[in-house]
């Protein structure tokens, strides 16, 4: 149960990201639509441009974290065993 319960919070975690990705998208558009004004707001380009910053750097060491974690489970390429389907999975 315990592993079950250990994957299921590792695909929330990446269904975060996922929607944290979507996020900056968003806020990027914001800001090209805002650049494309004759006249900007540039306290908006600012807050954009900072939230983008931070949300770059979150999605960046959440996605570090996921990735060190499979490093250390060894999952790095090659097979993968998965008990929960009795299969071997081709990785890479």
């Amino acid at each position: 149960m315990a592993t079950y319960s250990l994957a299921n919070e590792r695909l929330r975690a990446l269904e975060d990201i996922e929607r944290e990705i979507g996020a900056i998208l968003q806020n990027a558009g914001t800001v090209i639509l805002e650049l494309s004004k004759e006249k900007t707001n540039e306290r908006l380009l600012d807050r954009q441009a900072a939230a983008f910053t931070a949300s770059v750097q979150h999605v960046e060491a959440e996605l570090s974290a996921q990735i060190r974690y499979l490093t250390q489970v060894g999952v790095s390429g090659g097979f993968c065993e998965t008990p929960a389907l009795g299969q071997s999975l081709r990785l890479g």
